[in-house]
């Protein structure tokens, strides 16, 4: 299964899975972010055609946003035998774009992205894992409240689901905790963090813990004609843009909103994007859709992504594409 296969169909969010809370429920920190995605997620920044510069990072403040999520392939840096050890000069370029974003006056979600071998291979690599993630939270313990951790994107598979991927999640958040107590921690569900998902899952008790759900439906539609999906790509024979889909997507929404109000957490869709293979106007009319939806649920968003499969920014023309920025502030 692709990365970025989803469920299709309707969200029955409310009413399930944990016991409703009567805490106050705190708003994600960032309220409209940009994924830094195809960079340092890449088995080396720049092989997927985009690295961060620190002109795109002011253009990213000065546009409105007020954060970035900045996904990390570690385990490719890292060593395959204890002590795994995180390569120190892939840790300083890390440390370069966490700095020149706080300098931006931007929020930065640090996130660790791609580890497939933790994915595929549960028990082998989950101390490979832990150990990376006690030397990130060593490395940035003195850094401000504005960076936040996220442990795993998008958890997946059969390994992953119930139990396993709660005792995981449990284990990350201690061994972050040994050296950030307070320290937000962002966490998400399995199956791809799908928004479906929430219902069968929650996150580790514990305060400073918040929620990140992704979403891309109807996928048939955001990943039509993707390049990367070769033949196996799907098709969406006619315009996106129905009152329906428009309801569905807000349905979705809401529902998940609901879900984080009655347990006490913060809420974020740290995902939602469609495919530069779609037309134009269609993408920046489903993105309206969807970042409205957030707003008018007071969830955080975060678009996927600044400048790869997904664009909101034209590398060419070295500028934001007018269309997805007015889609997201419009």
């Amino acid at each position: 299964m692709n990365r970025r296969e989803w469920i299709a169909g309707a969200v029955a969010l409310a009413g399930c899975g944990a016991a409703e809370s009567d805490a106050p429920t705190a708003q994600f920190p960032i309220r409209r972010g940009v994924n830094l995605g195809n960079a340092l997620e890449a088995p080396n920044e720049g092989d997927w055609g985009y690295r961060i510069e620190r002109a795109h990072l002011a253009a990213i403040a000065e546009a409105g946003f007020d954060g970035v999520r900045l996904p990390v392939r570690w385990d490719a840096h890292a060593e395959a035998e204890a002590p795994f050890a995180i390569d120190p000069r892939f840790f300083r370029r890390v440390d370069a774009v966490i700095d020149q974003a706080l300098e931006q006056g931007l929020k930065v979600q640090l996130d660790l992205h791609h580890f497939d071998a933790l994915i595929a291979d549960a028990e082998g690599q989950r101390r490979r894992f832990i150990a990376l993630w006690r030397q990130i939270a060593r490395r940035y313990n003195q850094h401000p409240d504005a960076l936040v951790f996220e442990p795993l994107n998008e958890p997946n598979g059969d390994r992953w689901r119930g139990e396993a991927l709660a005792l995981l999640q449990r284990d990350a958040l201690a061994a972050i905790r040994e050296s950030n107590p307070t320290r937000l921690v962002v966490f998400g569900p399995g199956n791809w963090q799908n928004i479906e998902a929430l219902r069968n899952w929650s996150p580790p008790e514990g305060a400073n813990v918040a929620v990140s759900a992704h979403y891309y439906e109807p996928h048939a539609f955001t990943h039509q004609d993707a390049e990367w999906l070769g033949d196996s790509a799907p098709r969406y024979d006619r315009a996106w843009g129905s009152d329906a889909e428009k309801r569905q997507i807000a349905e979705h929404i809401a529902r998940a909103a609901r879900w984080g109000a009655s347990r006490g957490h913060a809420m974020q869709l740290g995902e939602f994007g469609v495919n530069m293979a779609v037309p134009l106007e269609q993408r920046a009319a489903w993105t309206r859709t969807v970042r409205a939806a957030c707003e008018a649920n007071e969830m955080g968003w975060c678009a996927w992504d600044f400048a790869g499969a997904f664009p909101i920014w034209d590398r060419e023309r070295g500028r934001f594409i007018p269309d997805m920025l007015d889609a997201l502030f419009g």
